[in-house]
């Protein structure tokens, strides 16, 4: 391992965390927690139509979407998380990418 961290098995970030032995950033450790939390939820039935909705996973946020309506609902708290990662990156993106010059 190198004194930056190794890469990121899934995404190539270098990090220094190591999960089952292959290094993994924070960002997908968490990421992977969600997605095997999702999968023991269950299912629900849109309540516009009736049908089986089905769960996907954006970012940390586990959207139950209906295939027939295409609606989207989130649980509690999720919207909140949404609003708070855009302001994260919004900031993230305004700040200097290199140092200052000395003049």
């Amino acid at each position: 391992m190198s004194l930056f961290g190794e890469k990121c098995a899934r995404c190539g970030h270098r990090r220094r965390e190591v999960s089952d032995d292959a290094p993994n950033c924070a960002a997908c450790q968490e990421e992977i927690r969600v997605k095997l939390q999702a999968a023991n939820e269950a299912l629900r039935n849109c309540p516009i139509d009736g049908s089986r909705m089905t769960k996907e996973v954006a970012h940390v946020i586990v959207i139950d979407r209906c295939p027939t309506c295409h609606g989207v609902w989130l649980d509690s708290g999720e919207l909140d998380k949404i609003k708070d990662e855009v302001a994260a990156k919004t900031i993230t993106a305004m700040l200097p990418t290199a140092p200052f010059a000395a003049g």
